[in-house]
């Protein structure tokens, strides 16, 4: 029995991230052991909480059907044109590998689920690793992973790897410590060793999918108290040629998503359990990532947009110190293995 609005947008939220669009119901129904009228509920009460899930009936198998809504940011090209470029990617950031606190289990559940999705094109923005700070005296005993050998091999050893998708990424101000103690960058080895990871710049990165110009930024100040006032700023200060099409921010290990001087802007949360200097500052701290659902035209404007925000809720998250580099093991898909 639900007893109450906290725990049953707790259920929702579960059930959400597991039903897959195109999934049989008796798929569903055989994992959970639920009767049709109870499936027919749970789908009005995912409604009810924003999730618009239905049933649908193809060669009279029933299925869901996951019915995003997507945002129409010109209304002068109807979605079913069949001349708009379709594109699916997800976004994830500020991992911090080798902080005792890192989650590398939801980074696999995130990729996961992308792969479930036919997703191909992940971006990372930023923070891979979670560097060496010699002027932080408490840094040490928040690692299991210290110097730079421990964790670039981290990476190559234990991120996800898919076959048939690239993870394209920048580095952050975690990760160009290393660089500032002794001249070593994260993305030569790691781009060396892993074919299926793409660098695309210290803080700053570009990449064009489609046409459709997208930047990734990792700042380096301090989030301010309104979410969308740090993102307007670095929005405003681009030249009109520089200005891409979708801004994707790391660094703040915040949620947000926003529509700004015609850039699609997005603050991607991190996929690390809030630190010590987070506990100290009282900084909030979102665990998630992206899918961003991306209709553009010939010319690589866009005429529609849905960023679809996933967020682990505290109990999908390890806080005992050590647990994920003890128990998870590297998801690794190959073609015909999953």
């Amino acid at each position: 029995m639900i007893e109450n609005k906290d725990t049953s947008l707790e259920f929702v939220n579960k059930i959400y991230k597991y039903i897959r669009n195109d999934m049989p119901i008796e798929t569903f129904a055989s994992k959970f052991n639920f009767s049709i009228s109870e499936i027919t509920g749970i789908v009005e009460l995912c409604n009810l909480y924003g999730k618009n899930v239905s049933i649908d009936y193809e060669e009279n198998n029933a299925i869901f059907k996951k019915n995003f809504t997507r945002r129409a940011v010109t209304s002068k090209i109807s979605i079913d044109d069949p001349k708009l470029n379709h594109n699916q990617i997800c976004v994830v950031s500020d991992t911090h590998f080798g902080n005792n606190h890192q989650q590398l289990h939801l980074l696999n559940n995130v990729y996961e689920e992308a792969y479930n999705r036919g997703i191909k094109t992940v971006l990372h923005v930023g923070d891979l690793v979670d560097g060496n700070y010699p002027n932080r005296p408490e840094n040490p005993r928040q690692q299991f992973l210290h110097n730079f050998d421990e964790q670039a091999n981290y990476v190559i050893d234990m991120y996800p790897e898919i076959d048939g998708m690239t993870t394209y990424y920048i580095l952050g101000s975690h990760d160009e410590t290393h660089y500032k103690n002794g001249g070593a960058t994260i993305n030569n080895i790691v781009t060396r060793c892993r074919k299926d990871m793409k660098y695309l710049g210290q803080d700053v990165g570009e990449i064009s999918i489609d046409k459709v110009k997208i930047l990734l930024d990792h700042p380096g100040d301090g989030k301010s108290q309104s979410w969308s006032y740090k993102p307007q700023k670095r929005i405003e200060i681009l030249e009109s040629h520089q200005k891409p099409k979708i801004l994707l921010i790391g660094h703040y290990h915040g949620s947000y998503a926003f529509s700004y001087r015609n850039v699609q802007c997005v603050m991607v949360p991190c996929l690390c359990y809030k630190t010590q200097f987070q506990q100290k500052k009282g900084i909030s701290n979102a665990v998630g990532a992206y899918f961003l659902d991306i209709y553009s035209d010939e010319k690589g404007n866009i005429q529609y947009f849905e960023p679809e925000e996933i967020l682990f809720s505290e109990k999908d998250r390890w806080y005992e110190a050590d647990k994920d580099k003890k128990k998870v093991k590297k998801l690794e898909i190959k073609h015909g293995q999953y």
